[in-house]
C-alpha cells in the first residue's frame, strides 16, 4: 500500500522519525517492525529499471541497508507498490545490480526498494561495503568528538593559566625581596608528578605493537617509537589505511607489563608512521605507563650520569 502523504515520506527517507515507533506511519508497508539491519545514510547516483514497462529512471540513493534502500528520483515516479524493479549503484566503489520491489512510495519523487533473490557473494559484498560506510561514519562523529573536547580542553587550560597567572602576579608586587638568609631556608621546588612532565616529554622505546581497526576489524603490527601517558607514535610494518580520528585498540608488552589501551589516530606523519592519542584510560594503566616512563627517565639519567664521569 502506498505511504499516504510525502511528508511521510520525506520525514522518513531524511532519517527525522523512525517508522517502526512513529505513529504516524502506522500504515503496513511490509517492512515495519521486522527491519533487522541498520540503514546508513548514502549519496550516490543510482538507475532505477521499471521491469515491467522498461523505462529507465535516475535517482539518488538517500539510505541504504542489506535488504533494501530509499531513493529519490529525478523525475516523478507513478510506479505503485510491488512493481518489480532493477536497481544499479555504486557504494565504495563497489559495482551492484539488484532485483527488488517498490515497498512503497510517495507518488512524488521518493520510493522505498525491497531486495529479492541477492545472491550469496552480493550479499557478503555490500556488507562489505556497508562496513566501511559506517567506518566512515564513525571515523567522522570521532572526529567532531575530538575536536570539541580538544577545545574544551584547551578553553579549561588557558582559564586555569589566567587564574594561576592573576595571583601571582599580585603577589609579585606586594612581597618585599627575600634576604639572603630567607632564601637559603626556602624549601626546594616540588619536582612535577609524571602526569605534568608528560604534558611536555615523551620517551623513546623500542616494542613491538598490535594495532586494532576497530570499525573495519583489521589488526596491523609494528613498533612503538616513543610514548608518554597520553599518547605513543608507531611505526607500522603495512602502510596505514585509515584516516585521521579513527579509533584503534593498541597491544604492547613494556617491562614485562601488557597493555591494551584505546585510543583515536591523532596524527598520520607518513605512510607507516601514526600518532595515537590515549582515550578513555583508568587511573591504574594511567599510574602504570607513568611509573614505567619515570623508571625509564631515572635508567637514562644515571647511564648519561656514568658516561659523563668516564
Amino acid at each position: 500500500m502506498a505511504m499516504e502523504s510525502a511528508e511521510k515520506a520525506e520525514a522518513y527517507a531524511t532519517g527525522l522519525v523512525d517508522r517502526r515507533t512513529d505513529p504516524r506511519f502506522s500504515v503496513d508497508t511490509g517492512l515495519d517492525g521486522r527491519r533487522a539491519d541498520p540503514r546508513f545514510g548514502v549519496d550516490g547516483a543510482a538507475y532505477l529499471l521499471l521491469i515491467r514497462s522498461d523505462s529507465n529512471l535516475f535517482c539518488h540513493l538517500v539510505n541504504l541497508s542489506l535488504n533494501g534502500c530509499c531513493v529519490r528520483a529525478e523525475e516523478r515516479l507513478t510506479a505503485a507498490s510491488m512493481t518489480r524493479v532493477e536497481i544499479t549503484f555504486k557504494v565504495r566503489g563497489f559495482p551492484f545490480r539488484i532485483c527488488g520491489i517498490i515497498q512503497w512510495a510517495d507518488g512524488q519523487h521518493l520510493a522505498g526498494i525491497h531486495f529479492l533473490n541477492m545472491p550469496a557473494r552480493r550479499r557478503e559484498e555490500l556488507a562489505e561495503a556497508l562496513d566501511e560506510v559506517k567506518a566512515e561514519i564513525a571515523a567522522k562523529a570521532a572526529k567532531l568528538e575530538a575536536e570539541k573536547r580538544a577545545a574544551t580542553e584547551l578553553a579549561a587550560r588557558q582559564q586555569a593559566l589566567e587564574e594561576k597567572a592573576a595571583p601571582a602576579a599580585q603577589g609579585k608586587q606586594a612581597a618585599p625581596a627575600a634576604t639572603p638568609a630567607q632564601a637559603a631556608k626556602a624549601p626546594a621546588r616540588a619536582k612535577p608528578s609524571g602526569r605534568e612532565r608528560r604534558e611536555v616529554h615523551r620517551e623513546a622505546v623500542d616494542t613491538s605493537a598490535i594495532i586494532l581497526l576497530i570499525n573495519i576489524a583489521a589488526r596491523l603490527t609494528g613498533r612503538i617509537l616513543d610514548l608518554s601517558a597520553g599518547g605513543c607514535r608507531i611505526h607500522t610494518d603495512e602502510h596505514f589505511p585509515v584516516g585521521i580520528y579513527t579509533r584503534v585498540e593498541i597491544e604492547f608488552r613494556l617491562d614485562g607489563l601488557p597493555f591494551r589501551l584505546g585510543g583515536v589516530i591523532q596524527a598520520i606523519h607518513d605512510r607507516n608512521t601514526v600518532g595515537i592519542r590515549f582515550l578513555d584510560m583508568s587511573s591504574r594503566k594511567r599510574e602504570q605507563v607513568e611509573q614505567l616512563i619515570t623508571e625509564i627517565e631515572e635508567m637514562r639519567a644515571r647511564e648519561q650520569g656514568l658516561g659523563d664521569r668516564d
